[in-house]
């Protein structure tokens, strides 16, 4: 499906409305996620952008209600279908997570099981939104570790996460999020981990799966050369706000944020060097610090 289809489409896959997070601090609370909303339409890729503590993760983490203590949804909807997944509880919730929304958590290491086996761990993934046979689960995931690039992934069905690297342990996990093909998935940083060649490889694979099957992806990255090769459209974040939101052909070419331009600005570029890094006003910084409240 092509982006421009989806973009002009009425109803969006996921509908996020007036999302507000908040974690306790001395004193009182500090909004991390303040006021935000978004629209993600089928074959849509949406990119998320900022700097460490923007609100990207929690965001993308609100989605599937998996904000943990002392962590606070305070408002706001997450609209499935228009069902809003932060009221749902038991099997409902538990049939959202993974089937109907896939996601690639940012770190592999502490987000698979480290006591069972990577391939129980697909398996049971399959089997738990799926009515196969044990012997057919077995062969998808085998077929999924191959897909995203894992040599011998019948090796890999019988390993555990701690006898894998870094990179393969990201790639398992890519396919732990891929093998019951959900509608939309959310990728938080999927190629950080991975050499330049697999990390092309598993860009090429979301892209494929995209056009192959109309799923949506939330794709929540630092680099901006990602976004500018996966995204249809892009949000910016800052201080836990939306600070600008856009295509992704005017957003480079014509950023309307300064902290946007300043992110733009930063980018290494062949042949040019940076003896000061661009900044932002003070006045932009004091606004996104206003989320303290007692």
């Amino acid at each position: 499906m092509a982006a421009e289809e989806a973009l002009t489409r009425e109803d969006a896959l996921v509908r996020v409305e007036e999302l507000t997070v908040r974690f306790p601090v001395e004193g009182g609370h500090r909004t991390v996620v303040d006021d935000v909303s978004f629209e993600v339409h089928a074959g849509e890729v949406l990119g998320i952008v900022g700097e460490s503590g923007s609100g990207k993760s929690i965001t993308s983490l609100s989605l599937l209600n998996l904000v943990d203590d002392p962590g606070e949804i305070v408002s706001g909807r997450v609209l499935l279908d228009g069902a809003d997944v932060l009221k749902m509880r038991g099997t409902a919730l538990q049939r959202v997570r993974g089937a109907e929304i896939g996601m690639i958590f940012q770190e592999p290491m502490r987000s698979l099981n480290p006591v069972f086996t990577i391939g129980k761990q697909l398996i049971e993934t399959i089997r738990a939104h799926e009515d196969v046979k044990p012997a057919d689960a077995y062969d998808r995931s085998v077929d999924w570790l191959r897909r995203v690039g894992l040599p011998n992934p019948e090796r890999v069905m019988r390993s555990y996460p701690h006898e894998m690297s870094g990179g393969m342990l990201q790639r398992a996990m890519i396919a732990v999020a891929l093998c019951c093909r959900p509608r939309l998935l959310i990728a938080d940083e999927p190629t950080t981990a991975l050499d330049v060649t697999i990390q092309a490889q598993i860009i090429d694979l979301l892209l494929d799966l995209r056009d192959e099957t109309g799923m949506a992806m939330l794709f929540i990255t630092h680099d901006l050369g990602v976004i500018a090769e996966v995204a249809d459209s892009v949000l910016v974040m800052y201080g836990g706000h939306v600070v600008e939101r856009g295509d992704v052909f005017s957003l480079f070419d014509h950023p309307q944020h300064p902290y946007t331009d300043a992110l733009l600005k930063a980018r290494p570029m062949p042949g040019q060097r940076l003896d000061r890094l661009p900044t932002i006003s003070d006045e932009v910084r004091r606004i996104a610090a206003a989320g303290v409240t007692a």
